[in-house]
């Protein structure tokens, strides 16, 4: 799947070549504010946060019905949610503003965001890969002792990856189970990586939640198979099993409908 580890850390790649990007971004801006103009230091400062607050309002408006009814998830920025478009408003305003102040701090400003910019088209070059891998042709116990397979049934699958002891997955897990309830011709898969039965099914009746297709994967198999570097991680697939889509972390309710709708469009299923 497309992530990146460093050590104990795990990133979606999308998230990491954002990072980076910034990085680049703010450490071109503070070399050229020694050099050339010390306002750029601030400027820049001010230009990341702007470009990240309209990032994510930018979203938040896409979905603010969705928001409506958990107004405190708007700073749940964790499980990720960022408008691309809306990043790009917020720092091209910026960018004007300085601009009027000082054509040559304007200009200056723009140089370190288009390395910026540049360093995240590189990042996503060098780690996202656009490869569909076929199913798993391993078979999985589920908790009432039947065997079943993961994808290519002829539907389009969401599969989680999760474990108990897992803070993110704990968290995602009951909006995923909600979300899995009400979405009609797509298939949940909430696959247990490495824990017994007894575990798992303590961990759920405890909590009172009713996964839809639960299985266990103790040997790790799927998150062998897909590369996957961290928990929780969303894989979707085709109808035939394809991986073609990923998300690795925790995933929030509005960023799981919008896969689970391209993932439909992809397979020529309407709404």
């Amino acid at each position: 799947m497309n992530a990146v580890s460093i050590g104990p850390f795990a990133f979606d790649a999308e998230r990491f070549a954002a990072i980076a990007g910034m990085v680049v971004f703010l450490t071109a801006a503070s070399v050229l504010a020694h050099r050339v103009d010390d306002r750029l230091g601030r400027g820049s400062s001010w230009t990341a946060l702007v470009g990240l607050a309209a990032a994510r309002m930018g979203h938040v408006l896409q979905h603010a019905e969705s928001f409506a009814s958990e107004p405190w998830r708007i700073l749940a920025v964790w499980q990720g949610g960022f408008s691309w478009s809306g990043g790009a408003a917020g720092v091209a305003v910026m960018l004007v503003l300085l601009f009027l102040r000082s054509r040559k701090l304007g200009a200056w400003a723009a140089a370190s965001v288009v390395a910026g910019v540049a360093a995240t088209a590189a990042t996503l070059a060098l780690t996202y890969s656009s490869a569909q891998l076929p199913p798993t042709t391993s078979a999985f116990r589920m908790l009432d002792g039947a065997e079943t397979t993961v994808g290519g049934n002829g539907r389009p699958t969401v599969v989680n990856l999760w474990a108990t002891w897992c803070p993110p997955c704990r968290r995602e897990l009951p909006m995923m189970a909600e979300l899995a309830a009400g979405t009609a011709d797509v298939d949940f898969v909430f696959a247990n990586q490495g824990e017994q039965t007894a575990t798992v099914a303590d961990y759920l009746r405890s909590e009172n939640l009713d996964l839809p297709l639960a299985v266990l994967d103790p040997q790790l198999l799927l998150s062998s198979h897909y590369s996957a570097v961290g928990l929780p991680a969303t894989l979707f697939l085709a109808a035939d099993g394809t991986l073609i889509g990923s998300h690795l972390g925790e995933i929030s309710r509005e960023v799981l409908a919008e896969k689970i709708e391209e993932l439909k469009s992809q397979q020529g299923i309407s709404r």
